[in-house]
């Protein structure tokens, strides 16, 4: 498993339920007067020590090296680890007056293995867990839609700014580069199918919008390849479409550049650059704007904006034949 920032180390805290499901299977074999294990997690450099005494259980943060037993019978261990992530010890530990037996060592040698490969996959499960649940929880707070998409082409995962996308009443419909008409769905499919690392594929929503998706894959637990699917919507309207209906809105000029770089599809660090402002600065703006309108996010404020009519062109004359004539 790939190491990540978002990787946090497993085990810790007394409701490891994993972790103690395997240890009281280890008890109902082996019967020891207590448990403990340590590991280093890797990425962090840390050493962490989990106990477990009969009924009770104990944990701790980071710990010295583990202590070394200094009589091998009276403790059993097994090891196990991941790759770049953490290597640990499991240790059963009986006092003096109640050694293990050659039986039990035995049963314990053909157990081992086994017991590993539990806890490495415990280990793996939740450190995998631990991250998606960040991923996910910074996906939510973000405005740009995002979706995680299986090679069969089903979502996995979509954002709440990408389910409003999908959930739209009207039957949203791109135009990608071949020409050819079809669902929203159906291309986001394509792309969690096919589409490499890197790229960005661009369409046409039938409202007018622009749309870009930028690509990104990897691996889990579950899934072979998981595609990541960040969607930048562009309005079809500009700034001058909408800079009368923002100023009859109290919508003042600096906030109005704000929402003609969001109609292009900018976040707030492009913005904020192309401004020479702080992104404090741009939310507070977004934030003014948005009580003026009546919403609450960006995909609101593109919806409100695009649901107003648009201004008329203005008849231009045009000469022809020596007579003057309107163009409509």
């Amino acid at each position: 498993m790939p190491v990540s920032p978002l990787d946090g180390p497993p085990f810790r805290g007394r409701h490891a339920t994993t972790l103690t499901r395997i240890v009281g299977t280890v008890r109902s074999v082996l019967d020891p007067d207590s448990v403990e294990m340590e590991y280093l997690f890797e990425p962090s450099g840390q050493r962490f020590r989990w106990r477990a005494l009969r009924s009770r259980v104990f944990t701790a943060g980071t710990v010295r090296p583990a202590r070394r037993h200094s009589t091998p019978a009276e403790s059993l261990a097994v090891e196990f680890h991941l790759t770049g992530l953490l290597r640990g010890a499991l240790t059963l530990l009986r006092g003096p007056r109640r050694p293990w037996t050659e039986p039990e060592v035995l049963r314990f040698e053909v157990f081992r293995p086994l017991l590993a490969q539990l806890l490495e996959s415990a280990a793996a499960a939740e450190i995998h867990a631990a991250a998606r649940r960040r991923l996910e929880s910074a996906a939510e707070a973000a405005s740009t839609p995002i979706l995680l998409v299986r090679p069969s082409g089903s979502v996995l995962y979509a954002n709440r700014a990408a389910a409003a996308l999908l959930s739209a009443r009207s039957p949203l419909v791109v135009v990608p580069r071949d020409g050819r008409e079809t669902s929203l769905a159906t291309w986001i499919a394509r792309l969690g199918a096919g589409a490499a690392t890197g790229e960005k594929w661009c369409a046409v929503l039938a409202d007018g919008r622009a749309l870009e998706a930028s690509v990104a894959r990897f691996a889990d637990e579950e899934e072979d390849d998981v595609a990541v699917l960040t969607l930048k919507v562009q309005s079809a309207l500009s700034l001058e479409d909408v800079r009368e209906r923002l100023a009859t809105r109290g919508v003042s000029g600096r906030e109005a550049d704000v929402v003609g770089a969001v109609l292009e599809g900018l976040r707030n660090a492009e913005i904020a650059r192309r401004l020479f402002i702080t992104e404090w600065t741009v939310k507070d703006h977004l934030k003014h704007v948005f009580s003026k309108l009546g919403v609450s996010s960006r995909s609101g404020l593109l919806s409100a904006l695009d649901a107003a009519p648009r201004q008329a062109a203005k008849p231009q004359p045009v000469e022809s034949s020596g007579r003057r004539h309107l163009k409509m």
